[in-house]
C-alpha cells in the first residue's frame, strides 16, 4: 500500500530510473518530453493487489472503483486522465514490452503478475498510438520486471475477511544462464458487496494463483530471454449464480543487443462466467446463463535503433476468440471472430538549440476483422510531436500534440454480458474510435509537475441504454475531454510528502452529458517516515461520477484513509502491517439496474518477509 509517485522522474531501488514507455528509446525519466509517473517496486510489494497500488496515481483508474480481488475480471479495463472509462482498456498495458491486456476482451488480469516480480511500473498518459498502435489510445502502462540476480524472498500475510497471501521470488545469475521464478497465491472470503442484501446474497470471495519463470542467456553480442507464465482465478460475486473464472498461460521470447530488440509471444486464455436472474426482493435467484470466452493471442515486434535518438519498429498481432453462451432452457449461442492487426513506425528524438528537445513519431496501422459472415479492413495514421524546453535550471516547459485510435475488440463485437438485471448486447457493426489531442506542462525540478490537456474522442464505444435494463455497445458521435494534472513531492530529513490531483471534464457533443464512470476530481496524497521504521499515511478522494450514459444514476464521491508500517528485525527478516479504509467509510462502487454495490470496508492485514541475497 505504501506508495510514492514521482511527478516526472524517480529513482528505483537500483538508482536512476530509465523510462521506455514514453519514447520506446530508453531515457532518464526527467528528460522525457512527456510526463511519466514511476511507481517503485517496494511500493508495489507493500500493496496486496497491483491495481490497488496503481490507483494511488490519480491519472490512473480502472473502470470500477472496487479492487480486482472482488471486481469481475472483465470490468478491470484501465484508462488514463479520464479517457473513456470502460471495462475495455483505453490504455495499453505492457509487461516488458509485450502486451499484457487480454487480446479478446481488452481488460487486464491485474493479479496475473506476481508483485514480487516487478521492479517498477511506468505510467505514461497521453495518446501513444504513434508508437504502439491500437489499444494505446489514451497512454501506456509498462510493467518492468526485476533484473535477474541472486535472491530468495518469501512473503506471508493475512488479514481481514479471511484473507491469506503468500509470495515467492527466487533468482540465480550465472555467466551462462540466469533464471528467476516468481509466484503468488491469495485467497479471501471477502465481504458483502450488496448494499441491501437478501437471502441470495453472501460475501464476495475470490482466490488466485500466478507464476512467472524467466530465463536469460548471452548469445554472442545479444541477450536471449524466455518468459513463461500461468494464471488461475475464481471469483464469487456475492450473489447466487454470479461467478467468474479466468485461466491464462503465456510464453514470450526476446532477443536484444546491438541496437536491435525483438519479441515473440503467444497466449491462451479462457474467461467463464455465470449470471443469475434475481427476484426484486432478492429472496430467490435462478440461473440466467453461462458463458465461456476462449481465445488465442499471438504476436511479435521488432525495434531497430541505428543511431542514438532514432528508432524504427514494426509489430503484428493475431487474436482469435469465441463467445459461447448458454441461456437457461435455451440453445447454446456461439459467435467467433478473428482480428489481425499490424503497423510500422519511425521515431526521432533530437536536441535543438542545446536546450530544446523534440520528439516526432509517425505510425501506419492496418487491421482486419472477420467473423459471423463478415469481413472488414481499415487503416489508420497516427502522428505525435512533442517538445521540451529546459528554460532555466530546474525549470522545463513541455508541449505535445497527437492523434490516436482504437479498434473494437472481439469482446465488444461478439460477446454480450449481464450485470445484475442489465443486459448489454454486443454489436458486430462497431467501428474504430479515434482521439485528437494536445497537452502543455511545466516541470519544476523533481518536486512539481503541472499538465493541462484537451482532446476530442470521436466515435467512442459506449454501453448505450436502448430499453429498460437493456444496453447495446454503440459508437457515439464525439466526446470532449479536458483537464489538469498536478503532482508534487518533497523531502525533509526522514520525511517524504507527495500529492497528486487530476481534474477532468467530459462532455458528449450535442447532449451536454458526461461520460459514465468518469469523476471530475481525483486526489491522492501521503506522508511517509523512513528511519528506524517505515511508516506511511495516505488519503485518496474521488468525487461524484455517473454510472450510466444518460447521467441518471449518480455515484457519490468518497475518501479513504490508509496506513502502512514496517520494521526490519534482522538483515533478512522484516514485519509489516497495514490498515485500509481506516475510518470504515461506506461507499458505493456500482448502481447498475438499481442494484447498489459497496467498496471495501475497514481491512487490517499483517505479515512477514524473508530476504536473502
Amino acid at each position: 500500500m505504501a506508495l510514492a509517485v514521482a511527478p516526472a522522474a524517480a529513482a528505483d531501488d537500483a538508482g536512476e530510473t530509465i523510462v521506455v514507455t514514453a519514447t520506446r528509446a530508453p531515457q532518464p525519466a526527467g528528460d522525457t518530453p512527456s510526463p511519466v509517473a514511476v511507481v517503485k517496486g517496494q511500493d508495489l510489494r507493500d500493496a496486496k493487489a497491483l491495481d490497488e497500488a496503481l490507483r494511488e496515481d490519480p491519472s490512473f483508474a480502472a473502470f470500477r472503483r472496487s479492487s480486482s480481488l472482488v471486481a469481475d475480471p472483465s470490468s478491470q479495463g484501465v484508462n488514463l486522465r479520464g479517457v473513456g472509462p470502460s471495462g475495455v482498456s483505453r490504455a495499453l498495458v505492457l509487461e516488458d514490452g509485450v502486451p499484457a491486456s487480454d487480446g479478446f476482451g481488452g481488460w487486464v488480469y491485474w493479479d496475473s503478475v506476481p508483485r514480487l516480480s516487478l521492479q517498477r511500473v511506468e505510467i505514461a498518459p497521453g495518446a501513444s498510438s504513434a508508437l504502439y498502435g491500437s489499444a494505446a489510445l489514451g497512454g501506456v502502462v509498462q510493467l518492468v520486471s526485476r533484473p535477474i540476480d541472486d535472491r530468495a524472498e518469501i512473503e506471508l500475510q493475512g488479514g481481514s475477511f479471511g484473507t491469506f497471501d503468500g509470495a515467492l521470488s527466487l533468482g540465480k545469475r550465472t555467466d551462462a544462464l540466469s533464471a528467476a521464478l516468481d509466484a503468488e497465491g491469495l485467497t479471501t472470503q471477502g465481504y458483502g458487496v450488496v448494499a441491501s442484501p437478501g437471502p441470495v446474497d453472501h460475501d464476495a470471495s475470490s482466490r488466485h494463483a500466478s507464476a512467472r519463470l524467466r530465463l536469460e542467456a548471452p548469445v554472442g553480442d545479444f541477450t536471449a530471454s524466455l518468459r513463461a507464465g500461468a494464471f488461475d482465478e475464481d471469483e464469487d460475486g456475492g450473489t447466487l449464480f454470479t461467478t467468474a473464472a479466468a485461466r491464462q498461460a503465456d510464453v514470450a521470447l526476446g532477443l536484444a543487443g546491438r541496437g536491435l530488440e525483438a519479441h515473440l509471444f503467444t497466449r491462451w486464455s479462457q474467461f467463464d462466467q455465470q449470471r443469475g436472474r434475481v427476484l426484486p426482493d432478492r429472496s430467490a435467484a435462478t440461473l440466467a446463463a453461462t458463458q465461456s470466452a476462449p481465445a488465442d493471442d499471438e504476436g511479435g515486434s521488432v525495434l531497430w535503433r541505428p543511431l542514438t535518438g532514432i528508432t524504427f519498429g514494426a509489430d503484428a498481432r493475431r487474436i482469435f476468440g469465441r463467445s459461447i453462451e448458454t441461456p437457461a432452457a435455451a440453445a447454446t449461442v456461439r459467435r467467433s471472430g478473428e482480428q489481425q492487426e499490424g503497423g510500422a513506425f519511425a521515431e526521432g528524438v533530437a536536441t535543438l538549440l542545446e536546450k530544446l528537445q523534440a520528439l516526432a513519431a509517425l505510425r501506419a496501422d492496418g487491421w482486419r476483422e472477420s467473423g459471423e459472415g463478415q469481413a472488414r479492413t481499415d487503416a489508420q495514421l497516427s502522428p505525435r510531436l512533442a517538445l521540451r524546453l529546459a528554460a532555466l535550471p530546474g525549470l522545463s516547459l513541455r508541449a505535445a500534440a497527437y492523434r490516436s485510435f482504437r479498434a473494437p475488440t472481439l469482446n465488444e463485437l461478439y460477446r454480450p454480458f449481464q450485470v445484475g438485471p442489465v443486459l448489454t448486447e454486443a454489436n458486430p457493426q462497431l467501428g474504430p474510435e479515434s482521439l485528437l489531442g494536445a497537452e502543455a506542462g511545466v516541470d519544476l525540478g523533481r518536486w512539481l509537475t503541472a499538465t493541462a490537456f484537451a482532446s476530442k474522442l470521436d466515435h467512442p464505444i459506449v454501453n448505450a441504454t436502448v430499453g429498460p435494463n437493456l444496453q447495446m455497445r454503440q459508437n457515439l458521435g464525439a466526446a470532449r475531454i479536458e483537464g489538469v494534472e498536478l503532482k508534487a513531492a518533497a523531502k525533509a530529513g526522514g520525511l517524504a510528502f507527495d500529492a497528486g490531483y487530476t481534474y477532468v471534464v467530459t462532455r458528449v457533443d450535442g447532449t451536454g452529458l458526461e461520460l459514465p464512470q468518469d469523476p471530475r476530481h481525483r486526489l491522492a496524497a501521503g506522508a511517509a517516515y523512513r528511519g528506524w521504521l517505515t511508516a506511511e499515511l495516505r488519503v485518496r478522494w474521488t468525487s461524484d461520477q455517473f454510472e450510466d450514459d444518460r447521467n441518471t444514476l449518480r455515484l457519490p464521491g468518497f475518501a479513504v484513509l490508509d496506513a502502512f508500517v514496517s520494521r526490519r528485525l534482522t538483515r533478512r527478516w522484516s514485519v509489516f502491517a497495514a490498515g485500509e479504509n481506516l475510518l470504515d467509510r461506506r461507499y458505493l462502487v456500482g448502481l447498475q439496474g438499481g442494484l447498489a454495490t459497496l467498496g471495501q470496508p475497514l481491512c487490517i492485514r499483517a505479515g512477514a518477509r524473508f530476504s536473502a541475497y
